[in-house]
């Protein structure tokens, strides 16, 4: 599927609000057990993942093709950096939100900024970025975003249809799950925690505002339940 949102699909989306988890899955993560030290070889491969990713990311910010973000997305999942249960992209993300209704550009541009150094595949992060460059007359600026952000929506898609849990959409994080709805103008109304084959899912009860359809689409979050709170 290839996806494009347009500016005015994503100021509707602005006004819409940006919805919040109906339910959070910490509780479960925190119940696995601490990761034990790293031994040596751990730690080298973790070092490796590490520079994988960086190798990518520095060949997708060249070239932000869907393909290439697929693969990001799926390295960044084995980073020292992943974190899928940290608050920080949410805080940043509200703090952006805010920004922009108060249309405050430079200030919104600020937390963009800080949000994509800290997770580069962040939804909200090039939706900002893509926004607010545009509102600053950064034309050439906030197309790259808008390319980017087109990108990664289209590597969900790449992933699955979420149809099935055997075609459920890849998912790193719950915010970017809940992004990922918004982006197509939909509202979740119920979540919820569901196993099949030993794998984890979230399975998610959508509407589209616009004739009140009811559909459930199913998200792949075994990277994140395997990552658990590591914070």
């Amino acid at each position: 599927m290839v996806f494009r949102i347009g500016i005015l699909t994503a100021l509707m989306i602005l006004l819409s609000g940006c919805a919040q988890p109906l339910q959070s899955k910490q509780g479960a993560a925190a119940a696995m057990s601490a990761a034990p030290p790293m031994s040596a070889t751990q730690r080298a491969q973790q070092d490796a993942a590490d520079q994988h990713y960086q190798l990518l990311l520095s060949e997708v910010q060249q070239a932000p093709e869907p393909r290439r973000l697929a693969s990001l997305r799926q390295a960044y999942t084995k980073t020292s950096a992943y974190r899928p249960y940290s608050m920080v992209e949410r805080a940043l993300s509200s703090l952006m939100f805010e920004a922009i209704a108060k249309k405050d550009w430079q200030q919104c541009l600020s937390h963009t900024t800080k949000l994509l150094a800290e997770q580069f595949i962040s939804l909200n992060g090039h939706y900002g970025a893509m926004v607010c460059q545009f509102e600053s007359g950064n034309t050439e600026q906030g197309e790259y975003h808008q390319e980017v952000l087109d990108g990664l929506m289209a590597a969900i898609w790449q992933s699955g249809d979420g149809k099935t849990p055997e075609t459920a959409f890849f998912c790193t994080s719950t915010t970017e799950l809940y992004t990922f709805i918004n982006l197509h103008g939909f509202n979740a109304k119920a979540q919820a925690l569901v196993w099949h084959q030993e794998q984890p899912f979230d399975l998610m009860t959508i509407v589209n505002p616009r004739d009140e359809h009811e559909f459930n689409w199913y998200f792949n979050i075994s990277a994140q339940m395997a990552r658990g709170i590591v914070e």
